[in-house]
């Protein structure tokens, strides 16, 4: 097979300096290992990591919630627009290798229920507030997996995508 690896980022959608500083940093390496970077298309953390990847060359899927291929971050490569809403979430997920937590409100906790769910790995950014700080070193319910990553800093992000994806 000659699928590349697939790399979910997902996180809070608005304006997060912090947070979104780190998204792109991360966008920026999955491009630059040759892997395909895919989010929700939307703004905040996916936007920037969009840009990340775009700026070296990566590709970038966004799977919007939105009834438009016109609605999506202006870095994607592919857009696919599901019409379905945030019910996309589950999509989303399913695309990926291994899915990264960039902080995160409501709409990123049921990514990262479903990710948990189809036994994805997970690399929670616990160095940023929201989500992926609750979530990292956690496990979910009972099933027999390793807990969500507990990513303590950028570096480490990069260290478990690379143990991930080779």
């Amino acid at each position: 097979m000659n699928r590349r690896k697939q790399v979910v980022v997902v996180g809070d959608s608005g304006d997060f300096e912090e947070k979104n500083r780190v998204a792109y940093e991360i966008g920026k390496f999955v491009a630059r290992n040759g892997w395909v970077l895919i989010t929700g298309g939307r703004d905040g953390v996916m936007d920037w990591a969009s840009k990340g990847a775009y700026e070296e060359g990566g590709i970038v899927v966004a799977i919007t919630p939105f009834d438009s291929l016109e609605n999506a971050t202006r870095f994607a490569s592919i857009v696919i627009p599901t019409g379905i809403g945030f019910a996309r979430n589950y999509i989303n997920v399913l695309s990926g290798d291994v899915v990264v937590v960039v902080g995160g409100g409501a709409g990123t906790l049921s990514e990262i229920a479903y990710a948990w769910q189809f036994y994805k790995p997970i690399i929670a950014c616990s160095f940023v507030e929201g989500w992926s700080k609750e979530v990292a070193g956690k496990k979910l319910d009972y099933r027999e997996r390793d807990p969500i990553i507990d990513a303590r800093s950028i570096d480490d992000v990069f260290i478990w995508l690379k143990k991930f994806l080779g």
